[in-house]
């Protein structure tokens, strides 16, 4: 007991809990809503990375490589773990449009899909039976039962978008490449690289929308309403 494991983003959370139990406490840096351009650590983030077995990151995110020295240099003696290990990233040159969150790399949104939750999981359940190996046989059961879980949202993702009229959305912040690639989905972004759109992009958007019939904007509760309003409204 009194073990802590940090992860980087809260969906990661999910994951270390539903197969560890209670055997660490999971401290997440970047809080829910948070905007990972401008986050900053709390004292108490800090103090409780320092105490951390292990820090899982999603090794893709511009903030976790911008503070990792800092983070080394609280906890020399952390494991750090990625859990992209597996996943078919999709890599900036597959012509897919997203935010890399910086410049270069991959796209880090693989949490989004129901079909990378499988990797996450198993490398989640890896890394706690290495820290933690007489636990292994109980997280394996509960890996299995997380998988479960997973499996059945899948097929009611696979289910529920089989008849789709028309298999294209915006978003304003391009974060679903994984599900939209997984499930065989087009994403259209209209934040480009974290810019608003002009207005002859704007136009473009709104032509594409009607052409492709689009019915539905997604916006992340972050972000500002007004360009997704005014597609709409057009």
């Amino acid at each position: 007991k009194g073990r802590v494991i940090t992860v980087s983003i809260p969906p990661f959370k999910y994951f270390v809990e539903a197969i560890a139990d209670s055997d660490f406490t999971v401290n997440v840096m970047l809080p829910p809503g948070a905007d990972h351009h401008t986050w900053e650590p709390l004292p108490a983030q800090i103090s409780a990375l320092a105490k951390s077995d292990a820090f899982l990151t999603d090794g893709y995110l511009g903030f976790e490589s911008a503070w990792m020295n800092r983070f080394r240099e609280v906890n020399p003696a952390m494991r750090i773990s990625d859990l992209a290990k597996g996943i078919d990233l999709i890599e900036p040159h597959d012509g897919i449009s997203h935010d890399t969150h910086d410049e270069e790399g991959a796209d880090p949104h693989y949490w989004m899909s129901p079909k990378e939750a499988y990797v996450i999981a198993a490398n989640a359940r890896d890394i706690l039976k290495e820290l933690n190996p007489p636990g292994s046989n109980r997280y394996d059961r509960n890996y299995l039962k997380l998988t479960a879980r997973i499996a059945s949202v899948d097929t009611i993702v696979t289910q529920n978008l089989r008849n789709l009229q028309s298999r294209s959305f915006l978003i304003y912040h391009p974060a679903l490449s994984y599900l939209a690639r997984d499930y065989n989905l087009e994403q259209l972004s209209f934040e480009n690289e974290g810019k608003e759109p002009s207005p002859s992009g704007m136009k473009r958007l709104v032509d594409m929308a009607d052409a492709k019939g689009i019915k539905v904007i997604l916006v992340q509760a972050e972000y500002d309403t007004k360009n997704a309003m005014a597609i709409a409204g057009e």
